[in-house]
């Protein structure tokens, strides 16, 4: 029978003591698998959480230990070992490697553990926002969670907090909220494309993940508090008639709706246009300051002294960027 002993942590109010538990392992676990000694243990968070190294007659591995001690935190860690061993063939690749979820065998004493692989730091701790995370890593995230929807389970609220890094390999951890399911998505997730609509993409889950990674472009952008489709970026001029109003001069129309494009293309198409360049000074209206950009095909940097908003704005006039439309996303 797999056994593990377990030395715990010192903690706050026994610095000094080293208490030693003999855990019994999982039913699951019973009829085969090595023993183990779990030492060199410190904290992760609270004292819910620990960190230590595994050894048994297979090697030594750094792994960490969730904790239950209540009726409710043992159901949450059992249920978390079912999908663990349902995903046995995604241990490793993106879900941390189980070792086994192990308890006390005295009836008097609610105790357990669950043993996984050390997989790296929390996103978040790396990271201070969603939108800093290297796109290349957000597409590693993102298909590691089609790789456990394609499995038949739904993780039930992936987001920064649940994903674990190592060199820029995320893992999934926490499937306390999991479930069987198959998943409903009927898009696949192109990086750069346009938003869908939430009922065109089908999967709830992975399109709050992608919207929230944000690996998809806006469906929309806003000039003077209203909200256009996007693909109107791709024709300032156009974008300018639909703005336009009696009370204003249509230059002003004209600079808003540059202000607007550009403004939408810094933020978000500076990558996939590498020929967009600081080539204007800052300019002014009533509500904006901006540098603005331009391509190769617009003419060359005026001085600064003599570049008015019109000017920049005539410059501008016929920028013309193919923006992809949610017809791009492959079915």
């Amino acid at each position: 029978m797999s056994t593990l002993i377990l030395t715990m942590p010192p903690s706050v109010v026994r610095p000094l003591s080293y208490e030693h538990r003999t855990l019994r392992a999982h039913d699951a676990f019973k009829a085969s698998g090595p023993s183990f000694t779990l030492k060199e243990t410190s904290w992760l968070r609270g004292q819910s959480i620990m960190r230590g190294t595994l050894s048994s007659s297979r090697g030594t591995f750094d792994v960490v230990a969730k904790l239950g001690t209540s009726t409710n935190t043992i159901d949450a860690l059992k249920k978390e070992l079912s999908f663990y061993q349902k995903l046995r063939h995604l241990q490793g690749e993106c879900i941390p490697k189980c070792f086994g979820y192990f308890f006390s065998p005295s009836e008097d004493q609610t105790f357990g553990c669950l043993v996984l692989g050390y997989s790296g730091k929390p996103v978040r701790s790396i990271y201070d926002t969603q939108g800093d995370v290297p796109l290349a890593l957000r597409e590693n995230i993102i298909n590691a969670v089609k790789r456990i929807h394609d499995a038949g389970v739904v993780h039930g609220g992936p987001g920064i907090f649940d994903v674990l890094v190592t060199n820029t390999k995320p893992f999934i951890i926490n499937f306390k909220n999991a479930s069987e399911k198959v998943c409903e998505r009927r898009l696949d997730i192109v990086n750069g494309a346009i938003t869908p609509t939430r009922e065109q993409f089908g999967c709830a889950e992975l399109y709050r993940l992608s919207v929230d990674l944000r690996v998809w472009k806006p469906r929309t952008f806003i000039v003077d508090n209203q909200r256009f489709p996007v693909e109107d970026v791709s024709n300032p001029a156009a974008l300018a008639e639909k703005i336009s109003n009696d009370s204003e001069p249509a230059d002003k129309s004209r600079t808003d709706a540059v202000h607007a494009t550009v403004r939408h293309l810094l933020e978000f198409y500076r990558e996939e246009f590498p020929s967009l360049e600081g080539q204007y000074p800052p300019f002014c209206s009533d509500r904006h300051q901006r540098w603005l950009v331009a391509g190769s095909p617009l003419p060359a940097q005026k001085n600064a002294s003599e570049s008015k908003d019109g000017d920049v704005a005539n410059d501008l006039w016929n920028l013309q960027i193919p923006i992809r439309s949610a017809a791009s996303i492959r079915a």
